[in-house]
């Protein structure tokens, strides 16, 4: 099993939820209304508006390579929006 975390602005949160449905993962989580600077700075405010959403998905060894693949084309499909990826192996769940 693996974990991923994946960041984006709230500008692409239809296409997120598209992917987490399409996939069918049984775990995730979401927040809403992140604030942060990576590339950009979005603080929800006038100065620096938009916000981050994220996901935490816990994801089986043989849907990696079709998330990956998934994240690959929305960067290609919106390659002004911000949005990444970490992944690290889930050694215990409970």
């Amino acid at each position: 099993m693996h974990l991923f975390f994946i960041v984006y602005e709230e500008v692409l949160e239809e296409e997120i939820a598209a992917l987490l449905d399409r996939l069918s993962f049984e775990r995730y989580i979401m927040w809403e209304e992140v604030k942060g600077k990576w590339k950009e700075k979005h603080m929800g405010t006038h100065v620096w508006p938009g916000e981050y959403h994220t996901v935490l998905v816990v994801v089986k060894e043989d849907e990696v390579e079709r998330l990956k693949n998934e994240i690959k084309d929305l960067r290609e499909r919106f390659p002004a929006d911000e949005l990444w990826v970490w992944k690290t192996g889930l050694e215990e769940m409970f």
